[in-house]
């Protein structure tokens, strides 16, 4: 009777092994959202992006300049020889010139400045649209690889409870040494597989420091992902997300912006070829006498007239106009990947919702109440826990895959989608 008590107390350890799910060592938690304000506020990659903005408003600045008037100083007619008396002679002059710039090129240069602004805010925006999938993809993958570390930590707490069940069975004559030493061998895979589930879900938060622009890596060792791997489902609709692609995705927004800037780079062009007129004014002392001149210089309709700028621009234009569809093909082919990859998903998450992973653990019960009452080999059991274990971390990949592919319904379409 007491035989039977020992055994049953050591498998009674065995069952209660298990610990609560997601219960990890105190640790300071990162929600994504916190990470999300903290990457904008200082990845560098933004910052980039930013500075380029910067560069575009100092374009701005240089188109509402003037041309720079000129003052001319001259001295003629000064004597080198003859009977003319000098004062006859001589003749000094200063002129002021003011080049009047035609075909309103001020007012082209300023609407191209605008322009650039334009395409360099639509740049940072697609800059932090897909950093922004980056962060998410790599906060998930630390919920991934969490998820993973406490399947790994539940299957060493319940090996270690079924080799103490065994080391109870060894003493009271139950098993053989040669059954001991092979439970004692499986250890190894367990604290292996323990130690990479250990070491991804570090990894996973060094590169999420990395992405929120953190140079204290120690700090991964002190954050946890607060938020827990589980589905939830988000009510999509294949042809409002098309619609939102053309409309709202970066990339194409970007191109757009190109279009509307090549043409306002073609009006510049031309307005430059109407070439400019000079008006001067001055003053010119003849001799002993003091005399005003004015006059104006106006281009001739002959030479360069801009020719090449002109066929450069236009172009440029029609470069940008094959861009935009492009760009809209490559949104709307983007939008379809990632809606189908996230029906497969939702698909597959259901499926071990419904059945997989509860027939995993009833599988695994099974097994092990076979092997106390003896009718299971011990391979039999180490099967159906590593099975179980594989169902699980399956399970939490296609989550993964799920909110991955949701993510990438977001770029594509440049909107958040609301879980």
């Amino acid at each position: 009777m007491k035989k039977h008590l020992r055994i049953i107390v050591a498998l009674a350890v065995v069952c209660s092994a298990l610990p609560a799910r997601g219960q990890l060592p105190a640790r300071e938690a990162l929600t994504l959202e916190d990470a999300r304000e903290q990457f904008v506020k200082r990845n560098l990659a933004l910052e980039a992006a930013r500075l380029e903005i910067g560069i575009a408003e100092a374009e701005r600045v240089a188109a509402r300049l003037r041309p720079r008037p000129g003052l001319t100083v001259t001295a003629e007619n000064l004597k080198l020889s003859g009977e003319t008396p000098q004062n006859r002679l001589n003749e000094f002059g200063a002129t002021i010139a003011q080049p009047i710039e035609l075909g309103n090129r001020q007012g082209r240069r300023m609407e191209l400045a605008e322009l650039t602004i334009n395409v360099a805010e639509a740049r940072l925006a697609d800059v932090l649209r897909k950093r922004l999938f980056e962060l998410k993809r790599v906060y998930y993958e630390a919920l991934l690889a969490r998820a993973v570390l406490t399947i790994e930590e539940e299957n060493r707490d319940n090996f270690a409870g079924l080799l103490r069940f065994n080391s109870v069975r060894f003493e009271e004559g139950y098993i053989s040494e040669g059954e001991l030493i092979k439970v004692r061998l499986e250890r190894i895979k367990y604290d292996s597989a323990l130690a990479n589930a250990t070491l991804s879900f570090r990894q996973t938060r060094v590169r999420l420091l990395e992405m929120l622009g953190e140079t204290d890596f120690e700090r991964a060792e002190r954050i946890d992902v607060a938020r827990r791997m589980e589905v939830a489902d988000a009510k999509l609709d294949l042809s409002q997300l098309r619609q939102s692609a053309m409309t709202n995705n970066p990339e194409v927004k970007i191109a757009e912006a190109e279009v509307a800037r090549s043409e306002g780079a073609l009006k510049l062009e031309r307005s430059i070829a109407k070439g400019e007129v000079t008006p001067y004014v001055g003053y010119k002392r003849v001799g002993v006498d003091n005399t005003v001149l004015a006059g104006v210089t106006v281009p001739l309709p002959f030479g360069n007239r801009n020719q090449g700028g002109i066929a450069r621009a236009a172009a440029e234009q029609r470069v940008a106009e094959t861009n935009v569809r492009l760009a809209r093909n490559r949104a709307l082919a983007e939008v379809e990947n990632a809606y189908r990859a996230y029906e497969t998903a939702r698909e597959l998450v259901q499926a071990y919702q419904t059945g997989l992973l509860k027939q995993a653990d009833e599988s695994r019960d099974i097994t092990l109440e076979a092997y106390r009452e003896g009718a299971a080999e011990l391979i039999t059991l180490l099967d159906a826990q590593r099975t179980r274990s594989e169902v699980r971390t399956n399970y939490y990949r296609t989550l993964f895959d799920y909110y991955r592919s949701i993510f990438q319904l977001e770029l594509a379409t440049g909107t958040e989608i609301i879980l």
